[in-house]
């Protein structure tokens, strides 16, 4: 007798299953030995991990158009790293709390890795088409369509007409007597604050205040703090 068998026939022996007609019974039993086996992927998580594996799960499976074995079991790796992560975090942010921001960095570093690891997955998967899973690279070009709206819509205000010949004429600023100023919003081209960021990171701040302040998506907010503002801290340390 095979497992899947063994499984119909347990589950046939209860009392709510007994008398249901098989054409009932047997997708039920299905769906029921699908969801065990997603289980035992999971295996190691407690059970409330197992729960929010599950729930992620089945949430990419509705939003995406997995069919194949090998997507279903690329999707259990991503969602098995995904809880990994969040159970990294949680332990980064106890270790926070109790020793007074002291955050373990071999730790950070690893969350900082797999997380690079799941957006490759997410990738590979077509997982990234959806706005709450938005990469870096997308908010990014939605920065700079913001940026050329605004070129488009303005661009004629600095143009104006004479009153004499009525031709038009553009007015230029003159920047002789003008000093120039560090611009503390940007990190080369890329929209950055390091004050801010460790405001976030002492939770003066949250993710919704940042990514409001910053005018962006919070992943963007998540993708700096990261990626950028983590790795200068530790290679400050």
């Amino acid at each position: 007798m095979t497992v899947k068998e063994e499984f119909f026939r347990k589950l046939r022996r209860l009392n709510q299953y007994k008398n249901m007609p098989l054409e009932e019974f047997n997708p039920v039993a299905e769906r029921k030995f699908a969801e065990q086996e997603l289980k035992n992927s999971f295996i190691g998580f407690k059970a409330d991990e197992i729960e929010r594996a599950l729930s992620i799960y089945y949430k990419y499976m509705d939003e995406g158009s997995l069919e194949s074995l090998a997507e279903k079991s690329s999707l259990i790796s991503l969602v098995y790293m995904e809880i990994l992560k969040e159970r990294m975090q949680q332990f980064i942010a106890k270790e926070d709390a109790d020793k007074n921001g002291a955050i373990p960095l071999n730790m950070a570093e690893k969350v900082i890795e797999l997380d690079s690891q799941i957006m490759e997955q997410k990738e590979k998967l077509g997982l990234l088409k959806d706005r709450d899973n938005a990469s870096f690279l997308t908010t990014w070009e939605d920065l700079k369509k913001k940026a050329l709206k605004y070129y488009s819509e303005h661009a004629g205000e600095t143009y104006v007409r004479c009153p004499e010949c009525n031709k038009l004429f553009r007015l230029l600023m003159n920047v002789d007597n003008l000093e120039t100023a560090k611009a503390p919003f940007f990190k080369g081209t890329t929209l950055y604050n390091t004050k801010l960021l460790k405001l976030y990171e002492e939770k003066r701040l949250s993710l919704d205040e940042m990514a409001e302040i910053f005018g962006v998506h919070k992943k963007y907010i998540i993708f700096i703090y990261e990626n950028i503002y983590l790795k200068e801290q530790n290679k400050g340390a």
